[in-house]
């Protein structure tokens, strides 16, 4: 199985930051730019145990994501084309 995670982390496209607000507080009073690469982490592996879950034959999902945190190697693909310095 064969899965792309395109646009998988939270996106505002309103304002210079184009993600939450720097004053957003999460449960437990964390600030977003803490966790917002988690959620990137949290889908791949998700996408990745769905996949091994569905599959009848033991084989390796290949996911490829653009959201990556520390460990999301572990769950698949890390893409950055699109990524670019000014």
């Amino acid at each position: 199985m064969f899965v792309w995670n395109d646009m998988n982390e939270p996106a505002v496209f309103e304002g210079s930051e184009h993600t939450m607000p720097r004053s957003l507080k999460h449960y437990g009073g964390w600030e977003h730019r803490d966790v917002h690469n988690l959620y990137g982490l949290l889908q791949q592996k998700s996408t990745y145990e769905g996949l091994l879950s569905h599959e009848s034959v033991s084989k390796r999902p290949f996911v490829l994501s653009c959201s990556f945190f520390a460990g999301s190697h572990r769950y698949g693909a890390i893409w950055t084309g699109d990524n670019g310095a000014d």
